[in-house]
């Protein structure tokens, strides 16, 4: 059984690392973000937000309504999505949670 969900957690890596590179991070990109595939362990994708969505306060948003729905739509054998992300460190979000929405791209 064990060898079985090895071979599962890399055929999800696989298929979730080619989402990424060809449909997401393309369009997370625009705000000065990327999001790492990490791991996959018993079919949970292990994810790090880094760039303009780490410390974003739209963040959850993205995960949760954007990248999740989109990452389960393709993958069904996908049992979680779990963010690993510092969210507290990040340098230079997209949208800094407390200014009020106000975008840190394109200020100046």
């Amino acid at each position: 059984m064990a060898s079985n969900t090895v071979h599962d957690d890399d055929r999800i890596y696989d298929a979730v690392d080619q989402i990424f590179r060809e449909d997401i991070n393309p369009m997370v990109a625009r705000h000065g973000g990327k999001v790492e595939l990490v791991d996959v362990q018993d079919a949970t994708v292990v994810v790090r937000l880094m760039g303009g969505c780490q410390g974003c306060g739209m963040a959850t948003v993205t995960l949760r309504q954007g990248i999740e729905t989109a990452l389960r739509q393709a993958v069904p054998a996908i049992r979680a999505i779990k963010d690993i992300t510092d969210h507290g460190s990040g340098k230079n979000p997209y949208y800094a949670p407390g200014t009020a929405g106000t975008s840190a791209v394109g200020a100046g």
